[in-house]
């Protein structure tokens, strides 16, 4: 029977006050029950049920309730160790980033050793193989010649070499050192330096000396001209990015693809910049 039909002629014995705590509990008295009859039931049955039910149910929610605080924390401990576990991995990623790189840089230094060496015995076979090497380990291609269709204009080198080779006669002269020099612009080229002019030659000839042990003059302009920008220790006495040698400050910035942006470990460059540097001198 549905709730819009007429209420159903039902009878309740109890006192005025038990039916109204039992309406209080949501007893329905019969003026306004519109069930079937026999589902009827007088408010002392009511109350007695749910004296017995409700205790029950209580304990029933306890128990989930607790039951829910367990998952949560156990849910907070898995989500803590995950974390962790992912920064032991991003930290290990940053770490062989930062492992291969050296590597590179220490074969390098071995081929430059040998190059250094060749070239003072005049192994011009030597020279040349070891140029060769050190071109495929900068990822350089050899350049592919094709037969011009009009004649080639004669080189006229610019002002800034001219005078650079005026201060530097044996470039040109001295295979041995010119090979070296060569190999040394390569390698800065291959590093992102993007340096023209009178600035990238002297930069070679300072990688020169030191790769052959010279000793630069106090006030050299080159070692001036990179004293002028981004230090190479900050506050705290511990060695920067700029410190970094010219290959590993493009490796870094390479790799910080992976590590710097929206949802990654770094949010800004310098962040990423700094952590390689720190990984990079154990600091």
């Amino acid at each position: 029977m549905s709730e819009q039909e007429t209420p159903v002629a039902v009878e309740s014995s109890q006192s005025p006050e038990v039916q109204a705590k039992a309406e209080e509990l949501g007893w329905i008295p019969p003026s306004r029950f519109h069930g079937d009859p026999e589902r009827f039931v007088d408010a002392d049955v009511y109350i007695k049920r749910g004296e017995e039910v409700l205790p029950i149910v209580r304990e029933h929610n306890r128990r989930l309730q607790t039951e829910l605080g367990a998952l949560k924390s156990e849910s907070a401990a898995t989500r803590a160790a995950l974390k962790a576990a992912q920064d032991a991995i991003a930290g290990l990623e940053e770490q062989h980033t930062v492992a291969t790189q050296k590597a590179v840089e220490e074969a390098r230094r071995q081929v430059k050793a040998q190059l250094s060496a060749a070239s003072e015995a005049g192994d011009h076979d030597g020279v040349a193989e070891l140029t060769d090497q050190l071109t495929k380990m900068n990822g350089a291609e050899a350049p592919r010649v094709a037969a011009p269709a009009t004649p080639v204009p004669e080189f006229v080198p610019p002002p800034d070499l001219v005078e650079w080779n005026k201060e530097n006669p044996w470039f040109g002269t001295n295979k041995r050192k010119t090979a070296l020099a060569l190999g040394i612009a390569q390698e800065l080229r291959d590093a992102g330096d993007t340096t023209q002019g009178r600035m990238f030659f002297d930069k070679v000839g300072a990688e020169l000396d030191k790769e052959l042990g010279v000793q630069p003059p106090r006030g050299d302009k080159v070692e001036g001209a990179r004293g002028s920008g981004e230090g190479s220790s900050n506050a705290g006495g511990k060695k920067s990015f700029a410190a970094l040698p010219a290959d590993a400050r493009a490796a870094c910035d390479a790799d910080a693809r992976r590590f710097v942006g929206e949802g990654k470990r770094y949010k800004t460059q310098a962040e990423w910049r700094s952590r390689y540097a720190e990984l990079y001198f154990g600091e």
